[in-house]
């Protein structure tokens, strides 16, 4: 019994041995039968590496349980291939956009690190995180940034780039819809059905983003004789659209036509206006912005400018992961045009 007792014991105590072994690159190595830079290479510039090389390592790396330490790689590559975004944490938008971040980056080989703030108070305490990290690059997701906290941004000579952000345009590189364009095209698409009288809800008065696409409304509506006043619904969320219809409701007189700042408002107020027994489109047209995938639901059946979110992403990604740019040129600003996708609430045959 003691000797098959120690026997055991001895077995024991190698297979715990092996187990508390961390397996290194110079055990893949090993095993593949190639030099331990080969393999640095293999998982950090596979490209430089043949192919049956790479299946080698990594065929060795899966047998021994490797994990290559990114900690590691990225103090020796001065890269963590890692992107932070800086985004409101509510929002069915802005969840859509960083799906939309995170797919595309791991196509490429980086991580989403999502440093988000629930009011724009918390902006600063978000920005002060990203401080902390060692980042290859940074996405400003949200208008409630202000200039000077872009500004910082690009002091810090971190790479940046500001999503969807009219007040970004000359500050830090930017990429955003045709906010102002977009708009002008809806409300062109309203007054060819004939509209008199309009009105325009927004979410929060004071981001460049509301105020862009309020001026494409606006002006382009007065150019035609249409009267278009401002109604903020305080926040860019669903509740804030349901309460701005209740307002929009008590009125003695209802517009023609409500173009709504964002598709996640005008699902809102679309609900709001129902609530009141208001019939879209039988008793007033509307409109939203963003195409969200729910302003297609039968439900909603929405008029919207659609985003073609995947395209401005890739730009962004580009500017972030592309050569730096010149510090004393002003930064790029790109911008991607949409479309009108035209639902059931502009069909007046439909009511």
């Amino acid at each position: 019994m003691g000797g098959k007792a120690g026997a055991a014991s001895s077995s024991l105590t190698r297979n715990q041995s092996q187990a508390n072994h961390r397996v290194t690159s110079v055990d893949v190595a090993a095993e593949s039968g190639v030099s331990q830079t080969t393999v640095a290479r293999v998982f950090s510039s596979p490209d430089k590496v043949s192919p049956a090389t790479r299946e080698k390592v990594r065929a060795a790396a899966e047998r021994l349980g490797y994990v290559p330490n990114a900690i590691a790689r990225s103090l020796k590559s001065q890269r963590t291939n890692i992107v932070g975004a800086v985004v409101p944490a509510y929002g069915e938008y802005w969840q859509s956009v960083l799906a939309e971040f995170s797919r595309q980056l791991a196509e490429r080989s980086y991580q989403l690190l999502v440093f988000s703030f629930g009011t724009p108070r918390d902006v600063d305490g978000a920005l002060a995180s990203v401080a902390q990290y060692r980042l290859d690059g940074v996405v400003l997701a949200s208008a409630t940034i202000g200039q000077a906290q872009l500004v910082g941004m690009r002091s810090s000579e971190r790479p940046s780039v500001a999503f969807n952000q009219p007040a970004a345009e000359g500050v830090v590189p930017s990429v955003s819809v045709d906010n102002e364009a977009g708009m002008a095209e809806l409300a062109e698409h309203l007054v060819k059905l004939g509209i008199d009288t309009a009105a325009y809800i927004g979410g929060v008065s004071s981001a460049s983003t509301d105020q862009v696409r309020y001026r494409g409304a606006v002006q382009t509506l007065a150019e035609h004789g249409v009267a278009c006043p401002y109604i903020e619904a305080g926040a860019y969320t669903y509740d804030a659209g349901y309460k701005a219809a209740a307002q929009l409701a008590q009125r003695d007189r209802l517009p023609d036509a409500v173009m709504v700042g964002s598709d996640e408002v005008a699902f809102g107020v679309l609900d709001g206006l129902a609530n009141a027994g208001i019939s879209v489109p039988g008793d007033l047209l509307l409109t939203g912005f963003d195409g969200l995938p729910q302003a297609s639901w039968a439900g909603y059946d929405l008029t919207t400018l659609v985003q073609t979110t995947d395209v401005l992403v890739a730009r962004a990604i580009d500017v972030l992961t592309g050569p730096g740019a010149d510090p004393q040129e002003k930064p790029a600003s790109i911008v991607v045009p949409g479309s009108i996708r035209v639902g059931k609430t502009t069909r007046k045959s439909s009511a």
